[in-house]
């Protein structure tokens, strides 16, 4: 099993790349006997339920937050059976940089980030980066006076991958029909013309 262990060894430090890593977590049967080890005991983690192996199958490898989650539950295991590792913060900063770049009236699925917010171009500087991020944001998430004040947690609607335009919120105050105050926030399909709404309350 020490070529499984340098494998896992080798993704959590940076060396492996996440395709191969994927192949071998497909294909390897000696990988999986190792991952799913019973003898291991996961009671106080959040694999309690479970098993590394299994929770890498769940997860989606093509987007920052699978891969950050991948690299987390092999470098636990790697803990937990007494293996040394230096961590790769490549996942890490890539996942700041969304934090950072992301305005606070967005909450939005990473697959989304990943497809039409990241920069294709791995070797520019944070700092541009961090820019592109920031225009791709405004460029995606258009509003016409300003963005929303959510009262719960962001819910921007994208329909076929296309955030829909926000036009405005009305509030709800004493309104019989709700037995909370609230809001309601004001969508427009760009293309039909079509309103879509969300309604919340405190």
């Amino acid at each position: 099993m020490e070529k499984e262990i340098d494998l896992l060894k080798g993704f959590v430090e940076g060396k492996i790349d996440i395709k191969i890593f994927k192949k071998e977590l497909y294909e390897n049967i000696n990988l999986k006997k190792l991952l799913e080890d019973k003898k291991l005991n996961w009671l106080n983690t959040y694999l309690k339920n479970s098993n590394p192996y299994l929770y890498l199958l769940e997860l989606n490898f093509n987007n920052i937050v699978g891969k950050l989650d991948a690299q987390g539950v092999i470098e636990l295991y790697l803990e937990k059976i007494g293996i040394g590792f230096n961590s790769n913060k490549n996942f890490s900063n890539e996942f700041n940089l969304i934090l950072e770049t992301m305005p606070k009236y967005l909450d939005i699925n990473s697959d989304f980030i990943q497809k039409y917010i990241f920069p294709k171009n791995e070797n520019i500087t944070k700092k541009d980066k961090k820019e592109y991020m920031k225009l791709k944001f405004k460029e995606y998430f258009k509003y016409h006076n300003k963005p929303p004040q959510w009262i719960q947690n962001p819910e921007w609607i994208i329909k076929n991958d296309v955030p829909l335009f926000f036009l405005g919120q009305k509030e709800i105050k004493d309104c019989k029909i709700f037995h909370d105050d609230g809001a309601i926030y004001i969508f427009v399909d760009e293309k039909t013309g079509e309103i879509e709404t969300i309604t919340q309350l405190y």
